[in-house]
């Protein structure tokens, strides 16, 4: 008996102790797992299998992240933290966020710094499957920042490029069912995961150069990855076959960092495999990466071999071709009237369809030795030998008017800059669409909250009347919506797409659509980024919402956009007719946790306060809620069930 309790005791002890850290020993902070510099913040990380090196799946029971013992979290202490599995091992753009839906919310409440040291225990463990990289999001609602010597507070170390996706603000909260585009980073937090028992072996290292699937690598490229805890070196195979090491094999290194001393082929594919090593042996399981090297000088080097571009029916760039300006010469032919310096020229040409097109480049990617992504277009008419310019283009899309229908017209891109900068891009003609129906505000669209749409006409849309100056910052008539307000807060949310040259500006109107009175306008962001607007509502007033473009005096061409209308106050009029098996809710009057008698079919549950400030979003509720942090007061408890009805009821904290 007595063995029996003592070996109990030992595997309790065991799994309360079993943990596995990653970043040990940065003492450099960063934007992960929350900004403590913004007043509000929303933080994805990826951490990957190979790193996290469990040595089974098993259930995290906590966190801890790790600051200065002198550091304040005070203002910046209110979180929600999120986990899930995912196949990347990166987000691809400033819009890649992990759906919510895909997550579990596993925390939410009030934090604390304990000597440098945030520990946050799960009521309920998150099962971790050992197959799949975790996902890490955490939001942080506090209105106020810590200032921390003008700095964030948390530590990190640094890891893959695009490993962390963020946006910060000091007045907009994000909502992480409709995240605004944010921005990437490759500094995750130094993070405990509690509940997991780290590997027999040496976890592999994560390749962070080249990327997997990455093309125009140098012919003698720096392959680099993550440097691996507990590790005495490393060794590095490159072939031309996965497994091949008839390029370089198993070479040993005591850096995280490699220069292939061979000399790699043009537009050749190789693997890349990197282990590490310690006394107890070598990491096992590694994978490869591949990658293809520059494919040398462009065909379309020069304008008599310009490549064809297949101009598309309407806004929507179906139809692009990619291109590249590394290892391309000059074609001798000047930039003026433009500017910048066309050393390394690449052409294209198409027929026009219409008497004005839309040029755009896309997805540039700075590939040469100088890190820089600034491309110039030039459109011509004539032929090669007898051009005649008509369009010089910094900007990365821009309008090409007066043009024949049946002619051809070349268009030729190079970096503004020298030697050094090159970029690889996708080129696209777009024809102008007819204006859409909700060009006009007669024509708004009408949305019921939740509301999401993607406006993929826009390019189409008038100024109307003129330029909308009821508010005090004026703008473009661009599109436009309508709602009636619930008398809570509604967030108006536009995002476009990741590169795109449109710099919306949303405003609010109330009023009718030929007497506007200005609720209140929103433009904080530039091209290609996202805008937030938060206004309180009247509940039966009609909203009308118009999406633009920002100039007050230029008539600039709108773009393709998704707009997101959302507020979590559930007004009456909203609440269905409750089943005669409504969920309960007990003990009410409540002190720290309240109950739910029936999770099953609850989807989703909102905290707000009497005003209808939103306080807690709680996305697949468990049966237990903790609301220790809310202040003695009542609330509305909104319940939002899986067959699309919906509960409100108000519950009071002692």
């Amino acid at each position: 008996m007595r063995k029996i309790l003592l070996l109990c005791l030992f595997t309790l002890n065991m799994a309360m102790n079993a943990q596995i850290t990653l970043g040990t020993g940065s003492s450099s902070v960063g934007i992960a797992p929350i900004s403590t510099y913004y007043g509000y913040s929303y933080v994805q990380q990826i951490f990957t299998k190979n790193e996290i090196n469990a040595n089974a799946a098993g259930n995290i029971t906590g966190l801890k992240f790790y600051l200065s013992p002198s550091s304040s979290i005070v203002n910046s202490s209110s979180w929600v933290i999120y986990l899930g599995t995912t196949s990347k091992t990166t987000f691809l753009s400033n819009s890649d966020w992990i759906p919510v839906s895909q997550l579990t919310q596993v925390f939410s409440g009030t934090v604390t710094s304990v000597n440098g040291v945030v520990t946050i225990n799960f009521p309920t463990p998150f099962a971790y499957n050992n197959l799949n990289n975790l996902v890490v999001a955490t939001e942080e609602n506090s209105a106020g920042y810590d200032e921390n010597g003008f700095d964030d507070a948390f530590y990190g170390y640094n890891s893959t490029s695009g490993s962390v996706l963020y946006y910060e603000n000091d007045n907009i909260n994000p909502n992480p069912l409709f995240p605004p585009n944010g921005s990437l980073d490759e500094k995750k937090s130094v993070i405990t995961f509690n509940g997991l028992t780290a590997g027999s072996t040496i976890a592999c290292p994560d390749i962070t150069y080249p990327a997997n699937n990455d093309t125009f690598i140098p012919l003698s490229p720096t392959v680099q990855w993550n440097a691996v805890s507990g590790a005495t070196s490393y060794k590095v195979s490159i072939g031309t076959t996965l497994g091949g090491t008839n390029i370089i094999n198993q070479q040993s290194v005591t850096t995280n960092s490699l220069l292939v001393p061979a000399t790699l082929a043009a537009n050749t594919i190789y693997y890349l495999k990197v282990v590490a090593v310690n006394a107890s042996g070598e990491s096992q399981g590694c994978s490869s990466v591949m990658f293809r090297t520059t494919p040398g000088q462009p065909a379309n080097d020069e304008c008599t071999n310009a490549v064809a571009l297949t101009v598309n029916p309407n806004a929507v760039c179906t139809a692009s071709m990619q291109g590249y300006t590394l290892g391309a010469t000059s074609s001798g032919l000047a930039a003026a009237p433009c500017y910048g310096n066309p050393d390394d020229d690449v052409w294209f040409k198409f027929i026009a369809t219409a008497s004005s097109h839309k040029i755009s480049l896309n997805n540039i990617v700075s590939i040469g030795t100088t890190n820089n992504d600034d491309l110039y277009f030039q459109v011509f008419s004539g032929a090669c030998g007898n051009l005649t310019s008509i369009l010089c283009s910094d900007p990365n899309s821009a309008l090409v008017t007066g043009l024949a229908v049946g002619s051809t017209y070349y268009v030729r891109v190079f970096s503004y800059d020298g030697a050094g900068s090159n970029q690889s891009f996708n080129i696209c003609v777009a024809t102008i669409p007819p204006p859409p129906t909700n060009d006009a505000c007669s024509g708004a669209l009408s949305a019921t909250l939740p509301y999401s749409y993607t406006q993929t006409d826009a390019l189409g849309a008038t100024n109307n009347s003129g330029f909308l100056t009821t508010c005090t910052d004026g703008m473009n008539d661009g599109t436009w919506f309508s709602f009636v307000g619930n008398g809570g807060d509604v967030d108006v949310v536009v995002n476009v797409p990741s590169g795109s040259s449109f710099d919306p500006q949303v405003a609010v109107f109330t009023g009718s659509c030929s007497s506007f009175t200005c609720v209140d306008t929103e433009d904080s962001g530039g091209n290609g980024e996202t805008e937030v607007l938060s206004i309180p509502t009247i509940s039966g007033t009609v909203y009308y919402v118009n999406v633009g473009h920002y100039d007050s005096s230029s008539n600039d061409m709108e773009d393709t956009f998704t707009i997101n209308i959302t507020s979590n106050f559930l007004a009456t009029a909203e609440v269905s007719q409750v089943k005669t098996n409504k969920v309960k809710v007990y003990p009410n009057p409540f002190s720290d946790v309240i109950n739910i008698s029936d999770t099953e079919n609850v989807k989703s549950i909102y905290v707000t306060d009497m005003v209808g400030r939103t306080l807690r979003t709680i996305e697949n509720p468990s049966s237990v809620i903790y609301l220790n942090d809310l202040k003695s007061g009542m609330y509305i408890l909104s319940l939002v069930m899986k067959d699309g009805s919906k509960q409100s009821l108000k519950v009071i904290k002692k």
